[in-house]
């Protein structure tokens, strides 16, 4: 796809300097960021230049839109994306305890030891604390995370007392009764939340505009991983267009991408350039199937899409930045 490989070449060919980040893993990148515009009618925007799994990102894409923060819920799916993170409250604490517990035994840990305890201490957490999902859904409310409730019900974690706003259903209802509304908002960025959260969005709101019914959507990210990221939040964000555009019987349009801190991470370049030398076949198409449609709040990636004439090259992998 064109307008993602463009912005992909001008960060690798344009980045002038390297930068150190919380990662450990230097980026180059651009400071003054990138726009993503794809029309909806060319087809889906499913990244063809390597291969992308879409069943795994529409598994993620569920997990937030019915508010779901147990990490084990999605590694029951067969999807793996959350596997390195969880609330950094819980790793914090079992950490200390872990740390203090060798220090009573005159143990004293090095750098490396530090770091595997922290890694596999997020490994084993399944909480994730109130993210993404979380706050499109119950956005001002109460995180709560009970091991039997969530047991009973991935979705029951949230005070019922102080459930909080529920945005996606706020922006459903706009879109069939005021379509013409131009305050039609989802946001993730609740820095009142963030220190719960496995990680602070890096997409953080998107907005969805209605003209003639149509339906565009435009969503801005602050931390833009261009080459393990972005081609993942492109597709997520084009299912979720053709979600709200079938729940309010619109035409998806324009996808938008604000994209502010464009980078590369240098342990993928060799991989960013190798996809930059193939050549894009014709995007594919999705359909969201009628069969079992109960709205998209009630909406299931098993069996809630169709992907046809998906052409791509091999995939091409790359280490996570932790």
């Amino acid at each position: 796809m064109k307008a993602y490989l463009d912005i992909l070449e001008n960060v690798y060919k344009n980045s002038k300097d390297t930068r150190n980040n919380r990662t450990g893993i230097p980026d180059i990148g651009l400071g003054y960021g990138a726009t993503f515009v794809h029309d909806m009618s060319m087809g889906f925007p499913l990244i063809t230049t390597k291969k992308m799994g879409l069943k795994n990102i529409a598994t993620e894409l569920e997990f937030f839109l019915h508010g779901i923060t147990d990490k084990k819920w999605l590694q029951d799916r067969k999807c793996n994306i959350w596997n390195e993170w969880a609330n950094p409250i819980k790793v914090e604490q079992e950490y200390n305890a872990q740390m203090d517990s060798l220090k009573r035994r005159n143990i004293t840990p090095n750098n490396l030891t530090k770091v595997a305890t922290r890694n596999a201490i997020m490994d084993n957490e399944r909480d994730l604390g109130p993210i993404y999902g979380f706050q499109w859904r119950h956005f001002g409310g109460e995180y709560q995370w009970n091991a039997e409730r969530i047991a009973r019900n991935p979705t029951d974690n949230f005070n019922p007392q102080k459930p909080g706003v529920d945005q996606v259903a706020n922006a459903i209802d706009k879109l069939k009764n005021a379509p013409n509304d131009r305050r039609i908002i989802i946001s993730a960025w609740n820095p009142s939340d963030m220190h719960q959260m496995a990680l602070p969005p890096c997409h953080m709101m998107h907005q969805l505009i209605v003209r003639d019914g149509k339906i565009s959507l435009i969503w801005t990210q602050r931390s833009c991983d261009m080459f393990l990221g972005i081609p993942y939040n492109i597709a997520s964000y084009a299912l979720l267009l053709l979600l709200y555009a079938k729940e309010a019987n619109l035409t998806p349009h324009i996808l938008k991408g604000e994209l502010h801190d464009a980078h590369i991470y240098t342990n993928h370049i060799p991989q960013v350039c190798e996809q930059l030398v193939r050549k894009p076949y014709k995007l594919p198409t999705v359909e969201i199937p009628d069969k079992n449609w109960r709205g998209m709040l009630n909406w299931h990636a098993e069996n809630g899409f169709i992907l046809k004439d998906y052409m791509h090259h091999s995939a091409l992998r790359g280490a996570v930045a932790r």
